[in-house]
């Protein structure tokens, strides 16, 4: 499955951070919700987004007697452009302190709004019924009291927007949760910045992909340790290029500024 990533709710584990030391906050950890995004072949994508839901371990850690602990998106708009969320770039939903110990699942809430924009052209979505389903996840974070953990919400833009029969499209949204915890990632920049191609990395059970920014920079986060092989996909006029790479685990890999090349034109 190709995972286009949108910084949402990007989970991802940026550290462990003291936040405290009274004996009050010593047996709370501080949990970040941040969104990511993996972009599709638009120029732009909107989603109203309410904010996340995560369930905690109740008493004597059983999910019995637990409760969700809501965590809103407060901002002046909760349409988001997920489609921007692309490189280093995060969103962040919120954050909350929450007793130290296992979290089980997390919910993203969205709104009834979702929209995309093509050629200047804006085409409204119809949410998929089945939404609430697909984004509650199940987790196994566990988190130690006077600890941070930013836990990332990767919507997969490619994977959400679908075509339907009418012509227009369908959002069914496919979401991925990590902390970065023993995973890795792969950055760099591709040239010319004008032409924006897919960055994939493929191993034999996973596609990762995302696009580059306006600057050409690209991150690909939350990718287990494995073999890859790297493929940027580029666009009609350009040559593809693939090699092979390997990751490992709480690592970043920074690769060498990358050219892509004209296609040879051929005679006729």
């Amino acid at each position: 499955m190709i995972k286009n990533t949108i910084n949402f709710f990007g989970f991802w584990l940026l550290g462990l951070i003291c936040i405290g030391c009274t004996e009050a906050t010593e047996t709370r950890s501080l949990i970040n919700l941040l969104l990511i995004d993996s972009p599709g072949d638009f120029d732009e994508v909107w989603v109203e987004v309410n904010g996340v839901e995560i369930l905690p371990a109740g008493i004597r850690g059983s999910e019995e007697n637990a409760n969700w602990v809501s965590i809103p998106y407060q901002a002046a708009s909760n349409m988001v452009l997920v489609s921007a969320l692309v490189n280093d770039t995060q969103l962040l939903i919120g954050r909350t302190e929450i007793p130290a110990g296992d979290i089980s699942k997390v919910r993203f809430l969205l709104g009834d709004v979702a929209y995309l924009i093509k050629d200047d052209i804006r085409t409204d979505m119809s949410i998929s019924t089945d939404s609430e389903a697909l984004l509650e996840l199940d987790v196994d974070i566990n988190t130690q009291s006077g600890l941070s953990y930013d836990i990332i919400l990767d919507l997969d833009l490619a994977q959400s927007v679908v075509a339907n029969q009418s012509g227009g499209f369908d959002f069914v949204p496919h979401l991925r949760v990590f902390v970065g915890t023993g995973l890795s990632e792969i950055t760099g920049t591709i040239y010319p910045i004008s032409i924006a191609p897919h960055v994939l990395a493929i191993s034999a059970t996973d596609t990762f992909s995302t696009l580059t920014a306006d600057d050409g920079g690209f991150l690909l986060s939350g990718l287990p340790e494995d073999e890859y092989e790297f493929k940027i996909a580029a666009p009609t006029g350009y040559q593809d290029t693939t090699f092979t790479l390997l990751t490992y685990p709480d690592s970043t890999l920074t690769l060498d500024p990358i050219t892509i090349t004209l296609q040879e034109s051929t005679s006729p």
